[in-house]
């Protein structure tokens, strides 16, 4: 943990309607779909509360940034080196991109923090970030090299 500078490219990430949405059609969709499926009933009423359980959680984390595991910020300095913070937390967590997707609406990345065991995944939505600085941010991703 050390302290930021203002030349860093920062990404405050707020609260996405976009996403909260597309999170609720798919999660929603999926469960109509279950309907058509012939399984016992038993069994689909257990995909059905996995079904909710995963939207609670992908609506926590990703579309409404305040689970334990949710991104708050994202940071790139001039050496290309990204850190990031948590949600509920102040300080910064060095990390490494895995991958990325880089889109005009979206981005997804996948990346390894040192204190964690597992990847963590980020959904950077457009209208969740500012939209000068999301677009540096995207620029700035594709030409960062991720390790081989």
């Amino acid at each position: 943990m050390y302290p930021k500078s203002e030349s860093n490219l920062i990404l405050n990430i707020k609260v996405s309607r976009l996403l909260t949405a597309v999170l609720l059609f798919v999660h929603f969709g999926a469960m109509l779909l279950l309907l058509a499926v012939p399984i016992v009933w038993p069994v689909r009423l257990v995909l059905w509360v996995l079904l909710g359980v995963s939207l609670y959680r992908s609506l926590r984390t990703h579309a409404w940034r305040n689970g334990s595991s949710a991104v708050e910020a994202i940071e790139m300095d001039d050496e290309a080196v990204v850190s990031v913070r948590f949600a509920g937390t102040d300080g910064w967590h060095v990390c490494q991109i895995t991958s990325r997707y880089v889109h005009p609406w979206v981005t997804l990345l996948s990346l390894e923090i040192e204190s964690r065991r597992w990847p963590v995944n980020l959904v950077i939505a457009a209208d969740a970030v500012e939209s000068e600085p999301f677009r540096r941010w995207r620029v700035a991703l594709k030409l960062h090299r991720i390790p081989a």
